[in-house]
Parts: C-alpha cells; structure tokens; sequence
C-alpha cells in the first residue's frame, strides 16, 4: 500500500491513504482523490494497482500528467520516491510507512474538505467504551450495599459481587460467554435455585438465552421457557420489577396454573434496560428481562435481593448492549472488507485504457455509487482491427448487481470473438444468462462492431438507453434498434442497426444514472440537457466532451446524493 503526500498551493498539506485498487483524480467531486485544482481536469487522471505495481494513466486530461517531471503519453509505473503532478498540484508517493507524522490524512475523502475524524480501532480484543452510566450504576451499588448489610459477613458478600461484577464489564467475550457469565454473577449475588436470561431476537420475540440451575453450568437453551405471562407484561411491557415471595399465596398468580403446578414458591423478575441516545421518544429501552425463582422448598426472596438484582441487571444490561454492538461493528468491519474486494475484482473487469485505433478518438469512465455496482462497459480490439465497443447496466445495485455484471463481462468477451453478426452475438449473450442467472436477474446492453478501415458501424441496443449520435454540423439520432434487455427470454431475434460514421461524428454511450439523476427539488437531468451539452460541445476531444458532461451533470444534481452508477463511453471519428 502507498500514500500520497497532496501539495495544492494555497491548501494545507495532507495525505491520501490508497486503499483502492482503483482510484480517479481529478477535479471533480465524484473522483477518489478531489483536488481544489482549477488546472486540473474533472476526471484527470486513474491509479490502479495490479499485484505489487502501481499504475498511473492519464484520462485525456487537458493540460497533462506529469511523472518526475516528464508528461506520460501511456500507462507508467510508478513508486515510492516518484513526484507526480496534476495541474499545479504536486502527489509525492510514499511507502504505507513513510508518511510524515502530524499531517491530516485522508482516504477517499475530497481534499477541498479536510474533516478530522478519528476512528476507533476495532477488533475482537477490544470492547467497546463503557458509557458513563457503568460507573454510576457500580457507585450506586456501592451506596446501597452500605444501607442493605450492615452485618459485615453480608457487606463482604456485597463487595465481592461487586467486584466480580466489575471484572465483567471489563473482560472481552462473545455475546454467549457475557450471558453466560452474568447467569452465574446473578446465582452468586442472590439465593435463587433457577435463573433464566431472556433477550428480544430480531423479530421482536422475548427469547430465553441462557438457563442456569444452581450447581450447574449455565448453558445456552432453544426452547421457550415457561413464565408466567402476568410477569412478563410487568417486566416487558410496563418496565416494573417484580418481587413475590409466595407465589402460592399472591393474588397476582392465582389464575396462573402454570405456576400453581410448577411448585415455585418465590420469584424475582427484573427488565434489561439500556439507554438508546439516538432515540427520542423512548430513551431508554428493554432489551430483555432476568428472572430468578425458587421452590417450595427453598427461602424466599427479600427486598434487599431485589434490590442488589436490579442492579446487576443495570449493570449487565450495559455489558449487552456494548457486546451487541461490538459484535455488530466487527460484522460491519467483515462486510466492508468484503465489499472491498468484490469492489476491486470489479474494476478489474474495466478496461484501463482505450485501444488505439487510428482515426478515432475513445475514453470510457465509470462511478458506482456504492462499494460495487452494475455498470458496465468495454472495448475489446480484435486481431484484423475491428472494435466491439459495449455499455451495459445491470438490474439492481450492490453486490447482487456486481455478480450479474461479471457474467455479462465474460459473455461479452467470450462471443467477441466469434465470426457471427452483432444481432447473433448479442442473442448468444442472451441465453447464455437465462442458463446461469436468476429468473429476476437481467441486464439492459448497447452492443457495436466498428470497422475503423470503413467507419461501418453495427450494433444492437438491448433495452439500454438510446446513445446520442452527433453528427458533425450537429444533428442528434438516437442508435434504438434492438430488442428487449438479456437474461428475459430463452429466444429472442434482435434487429441489428448499421450506419457509418463521418468525420467529426461523435457517439455517446450512457447509463440512466446520467440521465435519471435528479436535483434537491427532484427534477431529472433528462437526455434533453444531455444532448444539449453534446451538441454545444461535439467538437471537442472525447476525454473533454466527458468532462464537459459531467460537470453540467454535477452543476445540475447540487448537493443531491447519487441515486445509481454513472457510466460513459464516447467515440468520435477525428475530423
């Protein structure tokens, strides 16, 4: 892993921690690494790592990328010690470890924005921060401990569950363990023969976690545990403690068979409270319940009993909700990591640069707008010359999307390079993804075959949106010929267009997230600004026109959020 030490004049000096496989600099807000550059372009330039090397390409920038001082014509390497510059930006390469100490770092964040933001180291040693409320709840237990035991056996006895209870808060153990041991605080801090934990699962339901006998090893239950639902109306739904110590005698229990038959004598029942500061209507909420019982053999339970149980249980209650939590982040952290790599797999699958293909102009550029998406795009240069250029877009979004579009990828590679028309390669892509994929899984896809020596274009559009073909004294036409998205039907017989590009002619592909995207007052970008913007601009080169597209389309979304990915590929026959 490398860092880039940023130095843009008039800007404080940061660095840009490269996690990515893939990451786009430029001006532009959408890209990797922003840069407040005005010389810089909106999409300048792309580092990539394949393996061990690190890959700088420049994207049609404007005014050049330079490495150690000498503008790049194609993709370089580049290393630790190298001098990169953007515009009147200046990117040292580092080592992961050579960043000088003191600096802000940033990693996928804007330079325009520098925010500070300290992160919390997560792993499964560590637990999380204990909230306030730990020690006041331990304080407290300390006070009443004094009221309730005056007797020094009894004060003795007290401390220690206090101590233990201490020790609790801060071990670092899965979520069945911290049960597991609160069970047993529970047995040690008061005279009960059974004690049960009972938390609400996701859907809601009050499940019992934990059962313990005493003399036994607390253990993990699946069935459904037997409790008065008189109790658990009190507890649950109302918050309350509950103490009974006949439970033969309490007018509460008399219509309660299940307890009349079961023996039980005396019973203690405290909520599992927690305070949710996110929350405005209920603060503070139940998670679950301890309850503690005793036969007819056995003592009953006091106040002071209750008492030092409902304390424990405030203090468990906050040793869950921590365990919970950290055990949710470490999940999180899990999936991250995941999306990362199924993210960087994705970019692989992109083409790094354009082919080369004597008398056009090409450049292809995609953003997803989470970890993964379902974009797609192409060029794929065949041995006698000709070009398969493709754009494609997957139904859905996230990893689901991503998987789809790997197949599509590798459809698409796979029948290139076979001697069949455009409308027959694209009606093998088709049933090839009614064999492999779901039912519900399909993809929209623009599919051309370029003959550079002809300028003959054929193509097929599959459901995707119509690209724009510009015309060089400015007239629009729309490529629709086609047939439905792949992946819907076994059988499907698409119509193939053709034409034949002049010079000065343009093509633009796009995916809906272009012309989809909508404002803060939820108006769309429409196809009309976009053809308008490529009109206005169809004389420029391809790398200028995509900047000149994007930054219309980021004037025009403002601070509105990315709803889906933003895909382009343009190709213009130079004049």
């Amino acid at each position: 892993m490398i860092k880039l030490l940023v130095r843009t004049p008039g800007h404080p000096l940061v660095t840009f921690e490269v996690t990515k496989r893939r990451i786009a600099i430029g001006r532009s807000a959408r890209n990797d690494l922003c840069l407040d550059d005005p010389f810089a372009s909106r999409v300048h330039a792309e580092l990539r790592r394949e393996g061990q090397t690190y890959w700088l390409t420049d994207l049609g920038s404007a005014n050049g990328t330079y490495v150690n001082g000498i503008r790049i014509r194609e993709t370089v390497p580049i290393a630790p010690g190298d001098r990169l510059q953007i515009g009147e930006t200046i990117l040292e390469v580092l080592s992961g470890v050579d960043a000088p100490s003191g600096m802000t770092s940033l990693a996928g964040e804007s330079v325009r924005e520098i925010i500070a933001r300290p992160e919390m180291a997560i792993s499964s040693a560590e637990p999380l921060p204990l909230a306030p409320e730990v020690f006041s709840v331990v304080d407290s237990i300390r006070t009443v401990s004094v009221g309730l035991a005056p007797e020094a056996e009894q004060s003795r006895k007290l401390l220690a569950v206090i101590s233990q209870v201490s020790v609790a808060l801060l071990s670092s153990l899965s979520l069945e363990d911290v049960l597991k041991q609160i069970v047993g605080l529970v047995l040690e801090a008061v005279p009960a023969e059974r004690a049960f934990l009972l938390l609400h699962n996701a859907q809601g339901e009050l499940v019992c976690k934990v059962a313990c006998y005493r003399g036994q090893e607390p253990s993990e239950v699946e069935r459904v545990v037997r409790i008065s639902r008189s109790i658990t109306e009190e507890v649950i739904g109302h918050g309350r403690s509950v103490l009974t110590s006949d439970a033969q005698a309490d007018e509460r229990f008399r219509q309660r068979n299940s307890i009349l038959l079961s023996g039980i004598r005396s019973i203690m029942a405290v909520p599992l409270l927690v305070n949710r500061r996110e929350a405005s209507s209920a603060p503070r909420q139940i998670i679950g319940m301890i309850y503690v019982d005793n036969p007819m053999s056995a003592g009953a339970f006091t106040e002071g009993d209750l008492q030092l149980l409902t304390m424990v249980a405030s203090v468990a209650a906050i040793k869950i909700e921590n365990t919970l939590l950290l055990e949710q982040r470490l999940e999180n952290e899990r999936i991250k990591q995941q999306l990362a790599q199924a993210r960087d797999l994705q970019f692989q699958l992109l083409p790094l640069v354009p082919p080369e293909v004597e008398g056009y102009d090409l450049t292809g550029i995609s953003f997803p707008c989470y970890e993964v998406g379902g974009d797609y795009f192409d060029f794929i240069r065949l041995p006698d010359g000709v070009l398969i250029f493709t754009v494609g877009d997957v139904c859905g979004k996230g990893m689901d999307a991503a998987m789809l579009m790997s197949a599509l990828h590798a459809s698409v590679r796979a029948q290139a390079m076979t001697v069949a028309s455009v409308a027959e390669l694209v009606a093998a892509i088709n049933r090839y993804l009614v064999e492999t994929t779901a039912p519900n899984k399909f993809a929209t896809l623009w599919l051309g075959r370029l003959n550079p020596r002809t300028h003959e274009l054929s193509y097929v559009n599959a459901g995707h949106n119509p690209p724009l073909l510009v015309r060089a004294h400015g007239d629009v036409e729309f490529l629709e010929k086609g047939g439905i998205p792949v992946g819907i039907l076994g059988e499907v017989a698409y119509e193939e267009g053709r034409l034949r590009l002049e010079p000065g002619d343009g093509l633009v592909l796009f995916s809906d997230g272009i012309s989809e995207s909508t404002n803060e007052q939820g108006e769309e970008f429409g196809v009309t600004r976009l053809v308008d913007v490529v009109r206005r601009h169809r004389e420029l080169r391809a790398a200028s026109l995509r900047d000149r597209i994007e930054e219309a389309l980021s004037l025009f979304i403002g601070k509105a959020r990315l709803a889906d990915d933003i895909t382009l590929l343009i190709l213009k026959r130079t004049a």
